[in-house]
């Protein structure tokens, strides 16, 4: 997906404007703390669905544990990629943010733009921070999943959860109910921003004894 170009309208504003989009913007430092922090939270609901799934194929005593290797660096790449779209969003809309209070108030000088900033920060962090968290978490369940079925080879059927949907894609997994494990891990959730779904397994047991050989993120 291109980027938005803020560069573009920050050109065009004024010397006031421009002096405060750049006191407020973001930039690679932030791009790679919250690459770090995306990792943390991906790493952490990552090995966690794997433990639920291989409690749900009758292994309790196995944990996830994700090693260093081709996956913790997939996941990593997924971090930097969306922690730069992160950032250049957060930038674009911080420009956006100036040109609404110039037309708001015409001669507002910069202690004005810094106390009304403050103000949409804390505003838009309030709802974006849980939107990055709640698609951060999915995606790295999503990719639990798949790989947990697929390198264990494990058989089953799934249904989407919760039942409740809005958009198209959601309300057509939901109303088809049971598909089977491999449909499902063909189609991982989250479908949009906001999206609440996951995939519910139910997956076939294993025997008891085989349960030691399980792949487990290692």
């Amino acid at each position: 997906m291109a980027r938005r170009n803020w560069q573009s309208v920050v050109e065009d504003m004024t010397r006031v404007q421009k002096l405060v989009h750049l006191a407020m913007r973001q930039d690679d430092y932030d791009v790679d703390r919250i690459r770090i922090e995306l990792l943390q939270m991906r790493r952490r609901a990552y090995e966690d669905e794997l433990t639920i799934q291989a409690r749900r194929v009758g292994c309790p005593g196995r944990s996830g544990r994700l090693e260093n290797g081709p996956i913790l660096s997939e996941l990593n790449a997924m971090c930097a990629e969306e922690a730069a779209g992160i950032i250049n969003t957060y930038d674009y809309d911080l420009a956006g943010a100036i040109l609404t209070i110039f037309t708001e108030t015409p001669t507002a000088n910069r202690y004005v733009y810094a106390k009304r900033l403050q103000a949409w920060q804390e505003k838009r962090t309030s709802w974006k921070a849980p939107q990055i968290a709640e698609w951060t978490e999915g995606s790295a369940r999503s990719k639990a999943q798949q790989d947990f079925y697929t390198f264990n080879n494990i058989g089953g059927v799934a249904e989407l959860l919760p039942k409740a949907a809005v958009c198209p894609v959601c309300i057509g997994w939901v109303e088809r109910g049971e598909v089977s494990l491999r449909e499902a891990e063909n189609n991982p959730p989250p479908y949009h921003p906001n999206c609440p779904h996951l995939w519910s397994t139910s997956p076939d047991r294993v025997a008891r004894e085989e349960c030691p050989l399980l792949w487990m993120g290692e």
